[in-house]
């Protein structure tokens, strides 16, 4: 089965929820093992005035930092999270991936000073640590061990894909809590599609993007009257693939935030002058 033809197969395992004003999608496959909190946030519910309108969750825009406190404690009460206690870091489209703590719960929950310091992906294995990550394109990746009881969340932009961020968050795993990836459910949230992530400059396009041996013969990069489209998602799922979790258990949500401005922000869209969705996941006692 091919990547098109099983992420259009499981896009229906996604479901928009809506409590009050407020919209986020959630997987039902992670949520059926009741051993999760999962969810991805829409723009809609929120405080924030224009450009960062309404539910910004980044500290690390010019939004006023009240109105995203507010917003953080608006979808964590709608998840039953105290958002006191969410785990941020400070997302540079690296690979650094950061093992969490009881003792950090909390870092960045009011500040982004005080977040997990440069890291695009956080693991842990301690219940009822909320893991939070902001978004504007990139991909939100959430993967399950659950048998050893074991979460990641994983921001992944073009920089952090070519650096196989994702592919090294399941070693990590692995090395960490003995994870079998075959155990383990995954799922890719909304992010930008090729439909709308055309890269001109052909210095950025290099050979991860351009080598269809690397990843079963399917090109992650195609021509078009615009440049050259990037397809992040294709790339990430290759990766979980390659990582070892079975195409079964990767459930993909192909709406792409450019595309949607009545619910996502796009930092490529509205030329960087936007609000972020956040990823939010956590395990339950």
């Amino acid at each position: 089965m091919s990547y098109i033809e099983n992420s259009a197969l499981f896009l229906p395992k996604f479901e928009l929820k809506e409590l009050g004003p407020v919209k986020y999608f959630n997987c039902r496959e992670l949520d059926n093992t009741n051993l999760v909190v999962n969810a991805f946030s829409t723009r809609l519910g929120g405080v924030s005035k224009s450009p960062f309108n309404s539910l910004n969750l980044s500290y690390n825009v010019d939004d006023e930092e009240n109105c995203v406190a507010e917003n953080r404690k608006i979808i964590l009460d709608a998840l039953n999270i105290d958002y006191r206690t969410a785990v941020t870091a400070q997302q540079v489209h690296k690979d650094k991936i950061t093992v969490l703590k009881e003792e950090d719960k909390g870092k960045g929950a009011f500040t982004d000073s005080d977040a997990i310091k440069e890291s695009d992906a956080l693991i842990t294995n301690i219940p009822e640590i909320p893991l939070l990550m902001c978004y504007a394109d990139c991909v939100p990746i959430f993967i399950l061990d659950p048998v050893k009881k074991a979460i990641a969340l994983i921001h992944s932009g073009r920089k952090g894909t070519e650096l196989e961020l994702t592919l090294k968050t399941l070693f990590k795993m692995k090395k960490i809590f003995k994870t079998n990836p075959r155990s383990c459910v995954a799922a890719i949230f909304p992010s930008i599609g090729p439909c709308c992530y055309n890269i001109k400059e052909e210095n950025k396009i290099d050979d991860y993007w351009l080598n269809e041996i690397k990843y079963n013969g399917e090109p992650l990069s195609s021509q078009n009257k615009s440049g050259r489209s990037l397809d992040l998602r294709k790339a990430n799922y290759r990766q979980l693939i390659k990582g070892g979790i079975e195409g079964k258990n990767i459930f993909v949500n192909e709406l792409c935030t450019a595309d949607h401005p009545e619910l996502f922000f796009s930092y490529r869209r509205d030329k960087g002058n936007t609000g972020r969705m956040a990823a939010i996941f956590m395990l339950r006692k």
